[in-house]
């Protein structure tokens, strides 16, 4: 979700008022959630919280937000519900892209994501495997808190709104990335890809950073801005000239190692997201929490 979508002018930094009583809408709306036949079974608590945060605890709108994002993964279930990370095809588009959950939030209580091919070739890319690892890898790092704790999140954790990010910003390598690239990119996938990204989503998108730009980085933004909102075009910041631009604009220490950062490797970093999959496998693939099955939430549905 962007940030500037609606009346979420006061989102970056939630204010106190609006944050008062959390709690008790939390609880309300997983109660209304298990009960309306249009959502799925089941929801974590901590989940809702992320919709919640993201309105600026708005219940009205959290609910419009939670609607709009199952709907749109029941509507394509090969992108949002289907996906298991044995499959082959998920296996390899794991093994050719980079796909990182950065450890921390910035100063600014954001999250940083970072994105780059491993492979080079070309024919590599698939889109909806990289949709599909990019949400298998949110859904999963969205059952925990985004404030890392000494004592984890196990049982004994008692969730609290402040350990959840204020947002997401993004940080894309695009080092490599050649014309033929496009050709493999599907338009169907990327056109549903950036709606979810953009109004389903339960995090903010506060900024994007592009890297290692091409020559031809023109045609590359031509490809991409009609599937772009107009505030989420202004937040796209290409850094062409290296990367003390990107440390003016997040914390080097954050990055990954080989990008001037102290956070580790890109792939010990790429490790700890492939085993948080695999830690959630169970509750990724647990179609109670995704499906829209309404009769099956009814107690009559057997009459």
């Amino acid at each position: 979700m962007d940030k500037d979508t609606g009346d979420k002018e006061t989102a970056p930094e939630t204010s106190a008022s609006a944050a008062a009583g959390w709690s008790d809408k939390l609880a309300d709306l997983v109660a209304w959630f298990e009960a309306n036949p249009n959502l799925p079974e089941k929801i974590e608590p901590i989940v809702m919280l992320r919709f919640l945060k993201c309105t600026a605890f708005d219940v009205e709108r959290t609910k419009a937000l939670v609607e709009l994002n199952y709907s749109m993964r029941n509507k394509s279930p090969h992108l949002f519900i289907d996906r298991n990370m044995e499959d082959e095809m998920t296996a390899k588009g794991l093994r050719v892209s980079d796909l990182l959950v950065l450890p921390g939030v910035t100063p600014q209580g954001n999250k940083l994501i970072f994105f780059r091919m491993a492979d080079l070739d070309p024919s590599t890319r698939n889109s909806v495997e990289e949709t599909k690892i990019f949400v298998m890898m949110s859904d999963a790092r969205f059952t925990k808190p985004d404030v890392e704790k000494e004592t984890g999140s196990g049982a004994d954790y008692v969730l609290d709104e402040a350990d959840i990010a204020e947002g997401d910003v993004q940080i894309v390598d695009i080092g490599g990335y050649t014309l033929r690239h496009l050709a493999y990119v599907s338009i169907f996938v990327l056109r549903v890809y950036m709606k979810f990204l953009q109004e389903a989503y339960p995090s903010r998108l506060q900024a994007m950073h592009v890297i290692n730009c091409p020559t031809y980085l023109d045609k590359l933004i031509s490809m991409m801005s009609p599937f772009l909102r107009e505030e989420v075009r202004n937040m796209i910041r290409y850094h062409t000239e290296g990367l003390d631009s990107l440390y003016k604009e997040v914390p080097r220490d954050m990055l990954p190692d080989e990008y001037g950062g102290k956070a580790g490797t890109v792939a010990e970093l790429k490790a700890r997201g492939i085993q948080s999959i695999r830690d959630n496998a169970a509750y990724l693939s647990d179609e109670r929490y995704w499906k829209v099955a309404a009769q099956s939430k009814s107690r009559w549905s057997w009459f």
